[in-house]
Formats: C-alpha cells, structure tokens, sequence
C-alpha cells in the first residue's frame, strides 16, 4: 500500500467533513496517534468583501487538537490552516471552519462527545476517561454549552401531511365501530 493509499484510509477513518490527512506519526504504542490534516478545497469566501479567494498567502499549524479516539487509540490532531490574501479587498484572512471548536484545542465532536459524558457522569470523571485535564475540560464544556444555547435554532420545514387520529376521526362520526 502507498503512503497516498494510506494516508487516503486514515482521512475516511477520521471522517472530519472537508479535511484531509497528510501525515500520519506515533511515537510509541501508548502515544496518541498525531494526524496532520488540511482543508481539502483551498477556497475561502472574504468576511470583508463576500468574493471568493483562492490565494494562499501563507499557511500556519495549530495544534495540538483532541478528537474523539479510535477505538482505544487517543488521537490528537495538527491542522494545517490556510491564510487567505483577498485580490478585491486586498485584505488577508484565515477562514473558520465549523469542525473545530473556536478557543478550544479539541474538534466539535469531541466536545459533543464531553458533554454526553459530562452529563451522564460529570466533570472530574469525563476528564479522567478523555486524559483532558479537568479545568480545561470544564472550561471548554461550558463554552461549548454557551456557543449552544447562542447558535440560531435549525430550520423547522414546513408540514408536509398531517395524520389523523382514529380515535378522533370515530368521535366526530358519531361511530364506535370502525365501518
């Protein structure tokens, strides 16, 4: 198998919508597995001007981020950010992405995943069973429930049918026997 092979196995196994992995390192056996990924489409919308730019001005590694393990394997992810120079505007600018939680070192994900964990048990305990240390965790747990609570709720669709209960349908008939 190719490294391409391997690494393209690695980004279907992480499954972070929009990335890709480009490397791969562990240490030792009980080292988390260290991921170095990057946005696979290099093109941003300007928060200034609204034009799309697909000029790399440079590109900047963040990291170390937590995201949900691999079966027992930790996993810490290194990301590789791209910084935009817009042509129209000629303003630089690096775009956010929805897989990472802003002000935290962990990816979205991992933060639902604390919260269910935090919530089922709680802090100390979610923070013991994730290896993250307890005041960061809590931290990043009440920002992740604030960003929550602050995020437009999701769109409601329109009724499409409407069923219609057959107890209700057999009292306004004046029936109590179906017919």
């Amino acid at each position: 198998m190719s490294e391409q092979d391997r690494l393209g196995v690695w980004t279907k196994q992480l499954n972070l919508a929009g990335f890709e992995v480009v490397h791969e390192r562990r240490d030792t056996p009980k080292d988390p597995v260290r991921f170095t990924v990057r946005p696979k489409d290099l093109l941003a919308c300007c928060p200034h001007c609204q034009k799309v730019s697909d000029t790399v001005h440079r590109t900047s590694d963040y990291g170390p981020v937590k995201d949900l393990a691999l079966g027992p394997q930790q996993v810490e992810l290194t990301v590789r950010l791209p910084q935009f120079r817009c042509e129209r505007c000629d303003r630089f600018f690096t775009p956010r992405y929805p897989a990472f939680a802003p002000g935290a070192h962990a990816t979205e994900r991992f933060l639902e995943h604390a919260a269910k964990l935090i919530r089922f048990s709680d802090i100390r305990n979610a923070s013991s069973f994730l290896d993250v240390p307890e005041k960061t965790l809590e931290r990043w747990y009440y920002d992740y429930v604030e960003r929550l609570h602050n995020s437009p709720p999701p769109e409601l669709k329109p009724i499409r049918s409407a069923g219609i209960d057959e107890l209700s349908l057999k009292k306004s008939t004046g029936s109590s026997s179906p017919s």
